[in-house]
């Protein structure tokens, strides 16, 4: 007589296919577990860098930086049909403090307090000036204002 070995549907020997079975769940989780490691290892790294002193410092300021952008692409925007309103700085400064000077001339001058005074650091405030003649070609220039910020809203008449 003849050995009969049985074979799986595969056409493997039936030892064969089974022993490469744990091999392959071995790799995949290995890669899984690998994954969500990493994973994680990032996660607390993002988390960390925003809570050290300077990835606050860091966010804060990237965060005024857009403010002042926003604030000046908005006054530039309300300035374009020849006139800048109260009213209009008064909309775009929403809740900031603000205040505005219009000297002789036609050109605006607009100071917003764009980081509140902390309990351990001063009010920070930025100011923007629109050159005359106000039009479709004015652009709002901003830089830090150099005297006093504006400490209460001012209300839109």
């Amino acid at each position: 007589m003849s050995e009969h070995t049985e074979h799986h549907p595969t056409g493997r020997p039936a030892g064969r296919a089974e022993a490469r079975r744990p091999v392959g769940a071995v790799v995949v989780v290995t890669v899984a577990l690998t994954a969500l490691v990493l994973a994680a290892a990032g996660t607390l790294l993002w988390w960390l860098g925003d809570r050290l002193p300077e990835g606050a410092d860091r966010t804060r300021t990237e965060n005024q930086r857009l403010q002042v952008e926003g604030l000046a692409r908005q006054l530039t925007d309300a300035a374009r049909d020849g006139e800048l309103t109260d009213s209009e700085i008064g909309r775009i400064a929403r809740a900031d403090p603000w205040r505005v000077d219009r000297p002789d001339g036609g050109a605006v001058r607009v100071v917003v307090t764009t980081v509140p005074a902390l309990a351990d650091e001063p009010a920070s405030c930025t100011e923007f000036t629109l050159p005359a003649p106000l039009g479709p070609a004015t652009e709002a220039v901003h830089d830090p204002a150099k005297g006093e910020c504006p400490v209460r809203d001012r209300t839109t008449p």
